[in-house]
């Protein structure tokens, strides 16, 4: 499986949660008015083109059959616009974007599992905890007991 076959589609989720995280550190103040922007390298692509670009990606992954991408791609699109919306909006706090994301992400994961077999949502689930660790966003390890530091031997 390539990585990046199956990190389009489950880095939507993650992708846009760590935009929204990203903002909640970010300082709320907007840029200047008249401060010139970059012109981007090239137009963003439209939500209805990423979700179909990643449906296509993971679909041999998953092996989703026509039937399932058709139903998914609205779900994915949604999600997309609504993270771009959510980004956009000057009238949230970060944390309010950031539970408005968790909220959207909930719903989202449960009708994308109502469309798809247990063994798709088996692999889907590992797909996303591979992500999630090849992003460094696996849980952290049980911190270790406090311990004094080995010494090193004596010569």
């Amino acid at each position: 499986m390539s990585r990046t076959g199956a990190s389009l589609l489950l880095t939507l989720s993650l992708l846009a949660g760590l935009t929204l995280a990203a903002q909640t550190t970010t300082p709320a103040t907007p840029p200047p008015a008249a401060a010139p922007q970059a012109p981007s390298a090239a137009p963003q692509p439209s939500p209805q083109d990423q979700a179909h670009q990643a449906i296509e990606k993971i679909g041999t992954d998953l092996n989703l059959t026509p039937d399932q991408k058709t139903k998914l791609e609205p779900i994915i699109t949604n999600e997309i616009q609504q993270v771009r919306d959510l980004k956009a909006d000057t009238t949230m706090s970060p944390e309010q974007k950031q539970a408005k994301f968790q909220e959207t992400l909930t719903a989202d994961h449960a009708k994308i599992d109502s469309i798809l077999t247990p063994e798709q949502k088996q692999k889907l689930a590992q797909l996303r905890q591979q992500q999630a660790q090849a992003q460094g966003q696996a849980p952290a390890p049980p911190a270790p007991q406090s311990q004094p530091a080995p010494q090193p031997p004596k010569q």
